[in-house]
């Protein structure tokens, strides 16, 4: 039966223009070809000022002036914290510099993109990192730990020489990390000076005020749900000194393991392991913020926490000169 539709798209079937093949286009963007993985973090920290940093050095008695340590690769302690892990295993990769984390698959940065397009999250490198094999690109073999694309490689650490290194390791997780993340984002000087200027001075004013105060409400939030008397619903003001008093207790509780570092052990577990980029992480941040922050003048004045400054400063040294 015919309908009122047929004869026009008759007519329009009839049209000689409507004959002719679809014309092609190149794409006007071309992502580049890379040819070993590659690491997305935010960038490194902008320089002291000379005066900044001597005062420092003087404050702890240190013979090395540290303004004369190179400056740390990313300002970020989770994006140092897996550059540092990559670097410890000998992970062939380069860094490209960032401060768009939506560019990231979870929304947060650092990422690492392979050359075969795959990528990982940072939950994920560090899941890699501490042995465990999931995720769609993995094969069900967790003994052979490779990606079934090849382009992963072999990405963890071998055993330690410290059978509790999981314990130490989950505890500075979880206390000195938060201490960072306070020291950024819920300390008011640090989170104009940090928060807003480093992780967010690519926008405009306006732009940083109002992410800044989002981001800021969003960590708040994330260490009020960490304290043991928090409850849902309850309106309890997060208190700064708390945090850093649990990143005090997690940083006692290590300083038994500085006891044998020294020149002829380098590494808090006896070899390199995650514990001590998370560690190294966490006190090199702290020493290079631009806040005085508790846990910044204790590393730096008080002799307990010498041998923490100088194990962080010996491994700058080492990998990141």
């Amino acid at each position: 039966m015919a309908t009122a539709e047929a004869p026009l798209r008759e007519i329009i079937k009839s049209i000689s223009f409507t004959k002719f093949p679809l014309r092609t286009i190149d794409t006007f963007f071309v992502a580049d070809k890379i040819e070993k993985p590659r690491l997305y973090c935010y960038p490194p920290p902008p320089p002291l000022e000379q005066s900044q940093s001597s005062i420092r050095a003087t404050a702890a008695g240190v013979s090395e002036d540290l303004a004369n340590l190179s400056r740390l690769p990313t300002f970020d302690v989770k994006s140092l914290c897996i550059l540092t892990a990559l670097r410890f295993i000998d992970y062939d990769f380069d860094v490209e510099y960032t401060s768009e984390p939506d560019a990231s698959p979870d929304k947060q940065l650092p990422f690492l993109l392979f050359c075969d397009g795959s990528v990982l999250c940072g939950k994920e490198i560090m899941g890699r990192l501490r042995g465990v094999v999931s995720g769609p690109s993995s094969t069900s073999d967790a003994s052979d730990r490779k990606d079934s694309s090849a382009a992963l490689g072999r990405l963890w650490f071998p055993e330690t020489d410290l059978p509790s290194e999981l314990v130490y390791r989950t505890m500075a997780e979880r206390n000195l990390v938060p201490a960072i993340e306070y020291m950024a984002w819920g300390d008011p000087v640090g989170r104009e000076c940090i928060g807003v200027e480093r992780y967010l001075g690519h926008y405009p004013g306006i732009i940083q005020s109002i992410l800044g105060w989002i981001k800021s409400s969003e960590v708040i939030q994330g260490l009020k749900m960490m304290q043991p008397e928090y409850t849902a619903g309850n309106s309890m003001r997060l208190d700064g000194e708390t945090v850093y008093e649990t990143a005090f207790h997690a940083l006692d509780s290590l300083l038994v393991l500085f006891e044998d570092v020294g020149d002829s052990r380098m590494f808090l577990a006896g070899k390199r392991s995650l514990l001590d980029a998370v560690v190294f992480s966490c006190v090199s941040v702290a020493l290079d913020a631009p806040v005085d922050s508790p846990l910044r003048k204790a590393l730096l004045c008080k002799d307990e926490y010498r041998r923490v400054l100088d194990y962080a400063l010996r491994l700058r040294r080492l990998y990141f000169s």
